[in-house]
């Protein structure tokens, strides 16, 4: 009886670690919670993501990239300052997208190279709306394109999932472009009188 007593703390240890490395399924845990929750006593969730979550996720990556693209292109070609500082917010929209991805495990889908998509799809978009920003004024309504399909896409992710970390990301997002929205149309409306 004393021996097991003596060597049951290490038992323990190695069965921590043991079960600890497991692969598995996409689970983690939701840290999303407030303090206030945390402080009643609410457990944190498992998370399993649906493969629409994924999925979701890994376009938005992609889809913040194309506008940060286009938008230092556009700021090469133009430099209107409006194309600087929407470029650098639209990066810490993909690098918030990414934390997801890392959070849940996830293979990054975002090629390093300016203007290059594994989707082929925003590949094709991305093409288009550089080819469409022929001078200042097309280049803004291109902004004004990508910030409403935007908002759209973010908005149906959202329908997508409950899970309280890709959401607090997603409303964020949201957030940004309606601003980037009103900035294109205000520059447009100043540009128009």
């Amino acid at each position: 009886m004393k021996t097991i007593t003596k060597y049951f703390p290490v038992f323990i240890i190695f069965l921590f670690f043991v079960i600890g490395s497991c692969d598995g399924p996409i689970n983690h845990i939701d840290e999303s919670f407030s303090d206030a929750e945390l402080k009643k006593g609410t457990p944190k969730k498992i998370v399993t993501l649906t493969q629409e979550e994924i999925d979701g996720i890994l376009y938005m990556r992609e889809e913040e990239k194309l506008a940060h693209d286009v938008y230092v292109k556009f700021y090469e070609l133009y430099a209107h300052k409006i194309f600087l500082n929407i470029s650098l917010s639209e990066q810490r929209h993909t690098d918030a997208v990414l934390r997801l991805i890392n959070f849940y495990g996830l293979a990054d889908p975002a090629l390093n190279v300016p203007g290059e998509f594994k989707n082929e799809e925003l590949q094709d978009m991305y093409d288009s709306l550089v080819l469409l920003g022929t001078d200042l004024n097309s280049a803004l309504e291109v902004g004004v394109l990508i910030e409403e399909t935007d908002i759209e896409d973010i908005s149906a992710l959202m329908e997508q999932t409950e899970v309280k970390n890709i959401l607090q990301v997603y409303e964020n997002l949201l957030n940004g472009s309606q601003n980037h929205l009103n900035s294109f149309e205000t520059t447009l409306d100043k540009l128009d009188q």
